[in-house]
């Protein structure tokens, strides 16, 4: 038995546990978006509730190089709230990938409600890039842009505290779960960035109400080793999970 214990720890280490970077030279693009308040906020369990200004972070990656042997994309909302009012933190609702692998670790390791996708990600020699999401048949995330300037003092991307809800779709309930990564950036651009969110029967996440702003394109590394682990911080009931069916899992 004692064997079999170590062998999964050891295994466990070999995909990454415990290392400083996970995810190395990341390539990812992040905008904040004004969002409809009368749109998410169901989407937000107590103790969460949006913070204001009403906005929310987008982003669409490229992981070339991992730990757990996984070259997947990833684009996904991260919601801006408050936790019991007084710590910002951030809320995932809605995650993306094209690697089953990635799917499976993310939602059951970190609580992000992953689902598959086609996703693109291209950069063009002139600086320009454009990216999209698309799920059974239905585009629902475009960005299209321009690389300007490099940045000196990027503002923080993946590098957030995040809360997030672990849970099973059944009469059982779910719980509040706080991650941060660590994010290490090589290089950092500011870009001229237009996004567009469309809703679809599976994806109901056309919430944008204004222009992005503070749209980067960096490298990066998203490290797992330094920063606290996964921790429970609040039960969540089976009902709002169970009401959020269709944004999590269909």
């Amino acid at each position: 038995m004692t064997n079999r214990y170590l062998a999964s720890i050891r295994e466990m280490r070999g995909m990454g546990l415990g290392k400083s970077n996970l995810w190395d030279h990341a390539r990812m693009v992040f905008c904040d978006i004004p969002i409809d308040e009368r749109k998410v906020r169901d989407w937000l369990p107590f103790p969460l509730r949006l913070a204001r200004p009403y906005k929310a972070t987008l982003f669409i990656a490229d992981y070339p190089k991992t730990t757990f042997g996984c070259v997947y994309k990833e684009a996904a909302i991260l919601i801006h709230a408050k936790l019991f009012g007084l710590f910002p933190v951030l809320h995932c609702p809605w995650m993306v990938v094209d690697c089953d692998q990635a799917m499976i670790w993310g939602r059951e390791m970190l609580g992000y409600p992953k689902k598959m996708a086609q996703i693109t990600f291209e950069e063009s020699a002139d600086g320009g890039f454009r990216g999209a999401v698309a799920r059974r048949g239905h585009e629902v995330m475009r960005f299209e842009g321009q690389v300007r300037e490099r940045l000196s003092a990027p503002p923080p991307g993946i590098g957030r505290m995040q809360v997030n809800v672990r849970g099973h779709l059944s009469f059982l309930p779910g719980h509040l779960l706080t991650v941060r990564p660590s994010e290490t950036i090589h290089d950092a651009n500011g870009m001229d960035l237009k996004v567009q969110l469309s809703d679809a029967p599976n994806d109901p996440i056309s919430i944008q109400a204004g222009p992005a702003t503070q749209a980067t394109m960096r490298t990066c590394d998203i490290g797992g080793g330094l920063f606290p682990p996964p921790m429970r911080i609040w039960p969540v009931s089976w009902a709002h999970i169970m009401r959020l069916a269709t944004l999590r899992a269909k």
